[in-house]
């Protein structure tokens, strides 16, 4: 998920402001990018289903419970007070 975010935050949100490297795919990067997010979903989808059936407290995959857990308590940091003081990083680059 953490490698996927930065690719679905480029081909949506900084698809017009976004400056290529010198390594890129051309007009082919968001047709990938697209591809790695939606592969990204698939298998984070399959991976968290449960292995055996019936499904027990001692079968059951707990990386939904795990996930959503951090997921809601990241999200909490961030409306509560993350979002007052985080500025992001500090470009050091000059021009």
């Amino acid at each position: 998920i953490a490698y996927a975010l930065p690719i679905f935050f480029r081909v949506t949100l900084a698809r017009k402001h976004f400056v290529p490297g010198p390594f890129n795919l051309g007009r082919y990067g968001v047709l990938v990018g697209w591809v790695a997010v939606l592969w990204v979903v698939t298998i984070t989808v399959l991976f968290s289903l449960p292995v055996t059936y019936p499904v027990t407290k001692d079968t059951l995959n707990y990386t939904p419970v795990a996930v959503g857990g951090l997921f809601i308590l990241v999200l909490t940091s961030w409306v509560v007070s993350a979002r007052h003081w985080f500025k992001g990083p500090v470009t050091n680059l000059s021009g």
